[in-house]
């Protein structure tokens, strides 16, 4: 009897086998739909289901072929979900593609200085992200993933912390997928060494993001972001306004005039002593490094000019004749 029953069992899978073949026979004698550009393989679903995925769009005949070959190398459940381009690939590296989760990327640049609002409106971000921004304030879970977040105030933005580099990220990432990509980079901007040096200097990992920022919109070059931050923490210590038309023109739209230094805002640091209540924009790694290591220098006084250059001064008077000699011409 066991015998028999043993030589039934042989020929059930025999059977078995030979249905899989024919099955595998036939659909390769389908003919193909046309492969669509990409394909949308969803989280959660299972290897048959991405079978009839890909057989459906024409990229593999033979759902059967396609299921041996991943049960094979004990592949069932290391499928990744996400957008792929498989054109012009056979099963092994339609598989090996799934496994290793090369999706289709997108690239998207931010540039240092750009705000929330810019980074929102970039083309190539909204090609990706439409009708999203990253305005939300901080949720207790970023705050618990990143400690540089431990000092941003309970309901303010991410302004300041969505780093400037350019990123590659699968299509499919939202707007706060995008913002965690950001974050990590600044992670690892932020490294030991600045961590430590802002604690020396006595301010929270915050206040430095905010002067970063206002360096980030005043003045171009490494030297002079470090010269300008020892001019602005100076007179952050004597309580005198820092006086930048910077921090004004975030909280405004349209040109700055005279008249607006009037204006009751606490980001008029004309009108309020000591560090706007958050960064203005999103700061590059020169700017957060002069922020951090300022250089002491006799100078209280400097502008821009519209070629770029600094100029410093160590008196009003001197800041004035610089004013008349570069600016009002």
């Amino acid at each position: 009897m066991k015998a028999l029953a043993k030589g039934f069992f042989t020929i059930v899978i025999a059977a078995y086998i030979v249905a899989l073949a024919g099955a595998a026979v036939f659909e390769f004698h389908l003919a193909p739909r046309q492969q669509k550009d990409t394909i949308m393989i969803l989280r959660g679903e299972n290897a048959l289901q991405i079978a009839n995925d890909l057989k459906a769009e024409g990229y593999i005949k033979s759902k059967v072929i396609f299921i041996f070959l991943v049960l094979k190398e004990g592949n069932l459940k290391k499928l990744k979900a996400g957008e792929y381009d498989f054109k012009g690939l056979d099963y092994r590296a339609i598989i090996d593609k799934l496994l290793k989760g090369q999706v289709i990327v997108k690239t998207a640049t931010v540039i240092p200085g750009w705000t929330i609002r810019d980074i929102a409106a970039s083309p190539q971000i909204k090609e990706i992200i439409p009708n999203e921004n990253f305005s939300g304030a901080a949720s207790d879970e970023l705050r618990g993933k990143f400690d540089f977040l431990d000092s941003l105030p309970a309901d303010d933005d991410l302004e300041g912390y969505l780093f400037p580099d350019t990123y590659q990220f699968p299509k499919d990432t939202d707007a706060d997928g995008l913002a965690v990509l950001m974050l990590e980079n600044f992670d690892k901007k932020l490294i030991p060494a600045f961590r430590d040096k802002i604690k020396v200097r006595g301010i929270s990992i915050h206040e430095a993001v905010i002067m970063a920022s206002i360096l980030e919109k005043e003045v171009i070059t490494l030297e002079d972001k470090k010269i300008v931050a020892g001019i602005l923490y100076k007179r952050l210590e004597v309580k005198m306004p820092l006086q930048v038309d910077c921090t004004l023109l975030y909280s405004k739209t349209g040109e700055l005039k005279a008249f607006d230094r009037e204006i009751d805002s606490l980001y008029n640091t004309y009108r309020y002593a000591g560090l706007p209540p958050g960064p203005i924009c999103n700061p590059g790694i020169e700017s957060i490094e002069a922020a951090i290591e300022p250089l002491d220098s006799p100078y209280w006084f400097y502008l821009s000019a519209p070629e770029g250059t600094t100029y410093f001064s160590k008196t009003y008077d001197e800041h004035l004749a610089n004013k008349a000699k570069y600016l009002d011409k």
